[in-house]
């Protein structure tokens, strides 16, 4: 109940929302003061939250910075949060890949570089259970495809969020790999909460930020005046994840 009613709020609270319900607003009211006052803030909104160069630079502001590939360390594990693949998409002969692959990818990579040697991917089927193919068990599929042994990998596919997430990895931390060097690996946007959820199960771990919905900032002029929808996308992950985090601590998640 609290994952659904969790994503009942991050609706309500999502930019687009206020803007649409100001544009709706503005044309069923009858009130001439009303009607100008919602049109031109909901005008005034949409502009703002859908320009690439704020968005990105809140983003910046937000996101983990890249750890250098040469910095990072040698460790036992990576914990690899699920959250990236479709698992409605057929035919399921391959997997398929939303946008922030590269923390499974990015694990492969430390995993052939010999930073890492033992991969745990977590997640279940989540809010929208349209399938019985678990998000572990997609991201464990491309692991075994590109050549990690089956004995290097354990799904963990039971959790539908991060903090379920957190409770079950750190169980099989604590029973399989105890006193061992953890690398946490996820997309940088969810860092903080991946983060502070693993924390408060009392598991120490390094951290490996992936999935970047960044670039450098340019002055370019279609990045100060051209609205782009994945300005307005920027601020809805920024938005789900500050409730996210606002309603993990007021249950003692985090």
């Amino acid at each position: 109940m609290f994952f659904v009613l969790s994503k009942i709020l991050a609706f309500f609270v999502l930019p687009i929302t206020w803007v649409i319900g100001l544009f709706v607003y503005s044309v069923w009211t009858k009130n001439t003061k009303w009607k100008k006052r919602c049109f031109w803030t909901g005008l005034i909104l949409l502009l703002f939250f859908s320009n690439r160069y704020i968005s990105n630079r809140a983003m910046l502001i937000w996101e983990y910075d890249p750890v250098p590939m040469e910095e990072v360390g040698n460790y036992d594990v990576a914990i690899v949060f699920s959250g990236v693949t479709k698992g409605s998409k057929t035919p399921r002969d391959r997997v398929y890949f939303n946008h922030g692959a590269d923390r499974i990818t990015h694990a492969l990579q430390l995993y052939n570089d010999g930073k890492i040697k033992h991969i745990v991917v977590s997640g279940g089927l989540g809010f929208q259970q349209i399938s019985n193919s678990f998000a572990a068990n997609r991201l464990a599929s491309f692991l075994k495809m590109a050549g990690v042994p089956e004995k290097d990998i354990t799904v963990e596919p039971n959790a539908a969020n991060t903090y379920e997430n957190a409770v079950e990895t750190a169980e099989i931390l604590e029973r399989d790999f105890p006193n061992q060097k953890y690398l946490l690996i996820t997309s940088s946007f969810h860092m903080k909460r991946a983060k502070l959820c693993l924390e408060k199960q009392g598991v120490t771990f390094d951290i490996f930020p992936a999935g970047f919905h960044t670039m450098r900032p340019t002055t370019k002029i279609d990045d100060l005046f051209f609205p782009r929808a994945e300005a307005i996308m920027n601020w809805e992950l920024m938005v789900k994840e500050w409730v996210g985090l606002a309603t993990y601590k007021l249950m003692g998640y985090i």
